[in-house]
């Protein structure tokens, strides 16, 4: 990605900086219908970034970037880590995405914040990581901060890395800040929906990431939608990319 055909150049609230010009083109990489659809909804709204691709499996992927004329590439490829191909299939495509598009950077966006995933992924190429359930409505300000040259997390991810043999004082790190797109539910509700709108979990996945029984998911999932006025999973989505806030500033980590 050359500066002088992408948008680096602006200040941002934090300090960082990205410009007026071309906006920033991502490929977006997830086998999940929801968490793909929230996402390239989110990047369409910002000026900054335009979705140049979206992709469902690596195989997808692959043929997107080999048919890609080189010019024309992704600036970044937003990854997902779990797809139909296996558990770690995001972080074993890196090197093929890498070797494809060589110019591109590699954001991960993972449900996945286990401390060896996350070594696995940076080791393997990857130039960010952010947990899904912290980025929603600061992703395109990580795709514009990837895009620039810095490794974006967010606050649980770094958390994790400080205690690592990853040395991030190594990079040029910045952090998101917590996301809370709906401030009139509660923290659980906020986040049981999160997980079942954006991130397309089962109500069971959900009960399991919470640690909380099933009927409670289903009970905070009432809730969200008596107060969104939603009547079923595709409202309660609608209403999520609708009131997200686009853009988001992030924190830089020196």
């Amino acid at each position: 990605m050359q500066s002088s055909e992408n948008c680096i150049g602006q200040p941002l609230v934090s300090g960082a900086v990205v410009t007026s010009c071309e906006p920033v083109r991502v490929l977006i990489v997830d086998d999940d219908y929801y968490a793909r659809e929230a996402t390239r909804a989110l990047l369409s709204r910002d000026r900054r970034t335009r979705v140049w691709g979206v992709s469902a499996s690596n195989d997808e992927t692959t043929r997107l970037l080999s048919d890609a004329v080189p010019a024309f590439q992704p600036d970044v490829v937003l990854l997902d880590i779990h797809m139909t191909e296996g558990p770690r299939a995001g972080i074993e495509a890196i090197p093929s995405v890498k070797a494809l598009a060589p110019s591109a950077k590699i954001l991960v966006m993972s449900m996945d914040r286990t401390e060896d995933v996350v070594m696995d992924a940076i080791l393997a190429g990857a130039d960010g990581y952010v947990w899904k359930n912290e980025s929603a409505d600061g992703i395109a300000s990580a795709v514009v901060e990837t895009a620039a040259g810095r490794f974006v997390v967010t606050r649980s991810i770094a958390e994790r890395l400080l205690g690592s043999a990853v040395d991030l004082h190594g990079y040029v790190t910045e952090i998101l800040p917590e996301s809370h797109p709906y401030r009139d539910l509660t923290d659980a509700i906020r986040e049981t929906l999160h997980l079942y709108c954006i991130c397309g979990m089962s109500a069971g996945e959900i009960s399991s990431e919470l640690q909380v029984s099933v009927n409670t998911v289903y009970s905070r999932i009432k809730s969200a939608y008596q107060v969104l006025d939603a009547k079923s999973r595709e409202d309660a989505f609608q209403r999520f990319v609708e009131r997200a806030a686009p853009g988001g500033a992030t924190t830089r980590m020196v």
